[in-house]
């Protein structure tokens, strides 16, 4: 693997557990919530953190690379969360939009591949995740309110969703670009979109993000970058010694 895929996969495996393990850590994104009152707006809260943790370790296993990478995001992370939110806990999937059902096609069409070669896993998982990240990244009331009735006009509880929906929206553009793109380059743009969203959230909604979060997105982006020059120094470096090779 290369250097920026064992970045990527220790960021996101980092990211993703402490999230799992902490999910209350959303609540400091939104201080004007009291969050001990609210148990609406704290029900979303911690459902969607779960979803992010869960999803962002899933993208982390696409670092591995290749069909084995995708069947670790699916059969490892992505459909254990279905179990626990929808059988365990009992969150109902939007039915506007059938995201078990999607991910199950992808799944089989995965394990085809797997099985005889191709490419419709890859492509298959690259639009169902690109197309429900950037569904997800227009913060639509209805995302939130099919699995929240409760997250009406006006309440925390929406508010909250929307924009917690918004991260696990460009978590699911860094799955699609994770697929698209091998390492270094796919590790770059998932990184990028990761600065991207915070940006958007940072300096357009006006959410704190945490610190941690902040330092371990740009730690692990620049060390990625180092490997984009490095592998575009080398390639140079191997182009201009054939060149000497056929001068002489």
């Amino acid at each position: 693997m290369r250097l920026a895929a064992v970045t990527f996969l220790v960021y996101c495996a980092v990211r993703g557990v402490a999230l799992f393990a902490k999910p209350e850590k959303v609540f400091g994104m939104f201080p004007q919530i009291s969050f001990a009152n609210d148990t609406e707006a704290r029900a979303v809260a911690l459902a969607y953190a779960r979803a992010m943790a869960d999803l962002i370790f899933a993208c982390g296993m696409l670092a591995i690379g290749g069909n084995k990478g995708r069947l670790l995001s699916l059969i490892g992370v992505i459909f254990p969360m279905f179990v626990v939110n929808h059988l365990v806990d009992g969150i109902a999937h939007p039915p506007i939009i059938p995201v078990v059902a999607v991910n199950v096609v992808v799944l089989v069409l995965v394990v085809y591949e797997q099985a005889k070669g191709g490419t419709l896993g890859k492509w298959s998982y690259f639009l169902m995740q690109g197309g429900f990240g950037l569904l997800f990244l227009t913060e639509a009331p209805d995302l939130v309110q099919d699995p929240f009735d409760f997250a009406t006009e006006g309440t925390n509880a929406l508010y909250v969703g929307q924009k917690l929906g918004f991260a696990v929206g460009f978590i699911l553009v860094m799955h699609a670009a994770m697929t698209a793109f091998d390492a270094p380059a796919g590790p770059l743009v998932a990184m990028l979109t990761v600065f991207a969203g915070m940006g958007k959230m940072s300096l357009a909604d006006k959410v704190p993000l945490p610190t941690a979060a902040l330092v371990a997105a740009a730690c692990s982006f620049a060390i990625v970058a180092y490997d984009v020059v490095a592998m575009a120094a080398g390639k140079e470096k191997a182009h201009d010694g054939e060149k000497e090779k056929k001068n002489k």
